[in-house]
């Protein structure tokens, strides 16, 4: 199984309740601050002792998101952006098109929608988005 791990820039743990709210389920989380001293991770900035150092949701319907804040001293020189999911996208099902554009439209609140939610030659909806936290989402209906 394949479970989509995602980097913020401070506010994971915004972004995670947000998701908790949109998906449902039980969300666990831990902080930079739980590190207990002595355990040879290094100390983060003051500003970011409350960051999450991980996060996982585990949704009603099955589903699990991980993630965590990905401090600037840590991020990848390769990357362009250092830390936000760019070039991956996470899709999400719904049974019916009615069902599948209700989360469309919650994941899209505010951010950016790429594809308009609609019927397509391959599902009766699919649609795509990027939400205000920069999480890229493919929409589909299952029927």
């Amino acid at each position: 199984m394949f479970v989509a791990y995602l980097k913020f820039l401070g506010h994971a743990a915004e972004a995670f309740a947000a998701y908790a709210e949109i998906f449902g389920g039980k969300l666990e989380t831990s902080r930079f601050s739980d590190i207990p001293p002595g355990a040879g991770a290094p100390e983060p900035p003051s500003e970011q002792r409350n960051w999450l150092l991980h996060a996982r949701l585990q949704s009603f319907d099955g589903g699990v998101l991980m993630g965590s804040d990905a401090p600037p001293q840590f991020a990848d020189p390769t990357e362009p952006d250092g830390h936000r999911q760019s070039g991956v996208s996470v899709p999400v099902s719904r049974p019916d098109a009615a069902a599948a554009g209700a989360l469309f439209d919650r994941l899209a609140e505010g951010g950016t929608v790429t594809m308009p939610f609609g019927e397509t030659f391959f599902a009766k909806g699919f649609g795509m988005c990027r939400d205000r936290f920069g999480t890229h989402w493919m929409v589909s209906a299952a029927d």
